[in-house]
């Protein structure tokens, strides 16, 4: 299923983009901007002028009216929010996850909650956010999306055979003013396949498994001078580490 949709299981920080410029990925997000000099997505009248600006505001780092429950709060659920935004350059971004192992031919609905902070904008297409599901999607502008409201992106899809959601946020600002779009509480309703049972009318899941495809990213760190193998097994919801003697792990 979707993860860190709250934006609150940290994060990667990417290396320098220009000058001192380090953006951070949420995990299990991918992360992408238009370079400068490039359309702005559909509009090719429009270019990229910027790299703009993707990081996490933690509940502690914004005031109390902006946090969880706050009168104008920033985060609809954990801890953090998560920012793209530029002080005063035309800028294009995209957050996208595929999320597999759903029923085929089920209904599923996706809810992506976007704010932006227009700036004063008197062009309606000054910012824009839009969300694709399986290619199939479209934008909102600002003056619809409501300057400083939540605006919820809700896509209603039917799951292909694949059993795949392949998720795309994209938001941009085609004019030299600062904007701020921020993103947090992103929800998948939708059906786990649970396998096809078989002639006995039992399910084909190897043994041990809870019968639910668990998919996701482990993250290792390895001392320097040990070389990292990966293999698989056959069930899915278990992770089998082996290391040399005298080298421990710690779960965190």
């Amino acid at each position: 299923m979707l993860q860190n949709g709250n934006f609150s299981e940290g994060w990667e920080t990417l290396p320098a983009t220009v000058g001192w410029l380090r953006n951070q990925r949420p995990y299990h997000w991918q992360l992408e901007w238009i370079e400068p000099g490039q359309p702005l997505y559909d509009d090719s009248g429009t270019q990229s002028k910027g790299v703009p600006e993707c990081v996490h505001k933690l509940s502690e780092q914004l005031p109390s009216n902006e946090q969880l429950g706050g009168r104008d709060a920033l985060i609809l659920d954990g801890e953090a929010t998560f920012k793209i935004f530029s002080f005063g350059a035309p800028f294009g971004a995209t957050l996208s996850q595929t999320v597999t192992g759903l029923k085929p031919g089920s209904q599923a609905t996706l809810t992506v909650p976007i704010q932006v902070h227009m700036r004063n904008e008197t062009d309606a297409y000054g910012a824009e956010s839009g969300v694709w599901v399986n290619d199939e999607g479209s934008w909102v502008n600002g003056f619809d999306m409501g300057d400083r409201q939540w605006y919820r992106h809700i896509v209603t899809f039917t799951v292909p055979d694949s059993g795949e959601a392949e998720i795309v946020i994209r938001v941009k600002s085609k004019w030299a003013r600062g904007k701020d779009f921020f993103f947090d509480g992103i929800t998948l309703d939708a059906q786990v396949d649970e396998g096809t049972p078989d002639d006995d009318g039992e399910g084909t899941g190897d043994e041990g498994n809870s019968g639910e495809s668990v998919q996701g990213t482990v993250y290792v760190q390895v001392p320097a001078g040990i070389e990292l193998k990966v293999n698989q097994n056959s069930q899915s919801n278990v992770v089998e580490i082996n290391v040399p003697s005298g080298v421990t792990v710690t779960q965190v």
